[in-house]
């Protein structure tokens, strides 16, 4: 009979994973990247934001001009060019409009309250005094018309 000897063999697995070397760099790459990058986002947001706030105005002068149609009295857009805000009829609430934007009203005399101060008035038959809000940003410009006749508003874009 034989008598085995048994061997204590001892395995030993490779650990695998990343070396410091390759983690940093990784980590320079990927800040390489952001760098180029994120300075390609800014004209992109800004134009989001104008876009959003233009949408905002419009929506905002059209639930006006609804109130005034359905409570058959006056209702009121105000707007405050300097601190980025506006106001409707009804409400206490100031809404507050990107600091990134540029905002200009032009509207009937009468309705100018102050420096940077003014307001769009809607009759109860739908008319208003009329005016436009223009937003600009990203080198792009967006107007809000409202039509003093029929209240109408409309969103134009033009080019500076």
């Amino acid at each position: 009979m034989r008598v085995a000897k048994a061997l204590n063999i001892r395995s030993y697995t490779v650990e695998r994973g990343f070396t410091l070397l390759e983690m940093i760099l990784v980590l320079v790459i990927a800040a390489t990247v952001a760098a180029v990058a994120v300075p390609n986002f800014q004209p992109a947001l800004a134009n989001m934001q104008l876009r959003a706030a233009t949408r905002d105005v419009a929506s905002a002068l059209r639930h006006v001009r609804g109130q005034a149609l359905s409570r058959g009295r006056e209702a009121v857009f105000s707007l405050d060019v300097n601190h980025h805000t506006y106001q409707v009829s009804g409400r206490r609430k100031n809404y507050a409009l990107p600091e990134s934007v540029r905002l200009g009203l032009f509207t009937a005399e009468a309705e100018l309250s102050g420096e940077g101060l003014g307001s769009i008035r809607f009759y109860p038959d739908g008319s208003s005094t009329g005016g436009r809000v223009s937003l600009e940003a990203a080198g792009k410009r967006r107007l809000v018309d409202v039509n003093w006749l029929t209240g109408a508003v409309v969103i134009r874009e033009e080019n500076p």
